[in-house]
């Protein structure tokens, strides 16, 4: 007796279902994820066996090169209030207010130029340097030359990056990375003024070749002006180190 034949069918999978689904998750974690602000210098960590996670809002990040090089970046809260646009603006325009009241040539900014200053995500140049840096956002090429100003990377020598931290020649006053941080306590974030008071709202990041007399610059700085309390940000050690 003959073997019984069994037609065949074409197999026809659906995946309308599993397209929505990936698309779902794309969504979901476009919507949650925290995009790491561009840095003007690229530092790796060291490791440490500290699982504490540090804060993404109301901090004050403390960028520090090998060469001494000082940089900030500013993280509010989410709300309309205390929103990062709103609390750079202040940030901007208290630093300006300490730094006046210090010197005889006086700086001012423009509605522009703290429009400008609000997008920003890292930031350090001098005072007498910023306006000039903020006026680049309208030229043609401008966030890419504020990069290079940013990076030390401009072909102008008198562009100068970094924050000036060296002591002035009155004690008494301040110097401006000095200035800065004061002026985040002043910014109105009544979230960040705490989370500084706390030691969780500064936060210093350097590279693991940084020399401990850089560091220690840094922190004595903060100390001056009563600012004792801050966290040293690391990388995770790996099992076996």
């Amino acid at each position: 007796m003959g073997r019984v034949k069994i037609a065949r069918k074409s197999t026809f999978i659906d995946m309308t279902a599993m397209s929505d689904v990936t698309v779902l998750l794309l969504t979901f974690f476009m919507l949650t994820s925290t995009f790491l602000s561009k840095e003007p210098a690229t530092v790796v960590t060291p490791a440490s066996v500290s699982t504490e996670k540090v804060q993404e809002t109301n901090v004050l990040q403390v960028l520090v090169s090998p060469k001494g090089q000082v940089w900030l970046t500013m993280n509010n809260d989410t709300s309309a209030q205390w929103s990062n646009a709103n609390m750079r603006k202040a940030l901007l325009e208290n630093v300006a207010d300490l730094y006046n009241a210090q010197h005889k040539n006086k700086v001012q900014f423009t509605n522009a130029q703290k429009e400008t200053f609000s997008k920003l995500g890292a930031f350090g140049v001098p005072l007498a340097q910023m306006g000039e840096f903020l006026d680049l956002a309208d030229q043609p090429e401008g966030l890419t030359k504020m990069d290079q100003w940013l990076a030390g990377e401009d072909p102008n020598p008198k562009h100068v990056t970094g924050i000036p931290i060296s002591k002035e020649n009155n004690d008494e006053n301040l110097n401006e990375f000095q200035m800065w941080i004061k002026a985040a306590r002043m910014a109105g974030n009544d979230n960040l003024t705490q989370a500084m008071k706390d030691g969780m709202g500064v936060a210093i990041k350097a590279d693991q070749n940084t020399s401990f007399d850089v560091i220690h610059m840094v922190m004595d700085n903060l100390q001056t002006i009563k600012q004792n309390k801050f966290t040293l940000l690391t990388a995770l050690k790996a099992g076996g180190e």
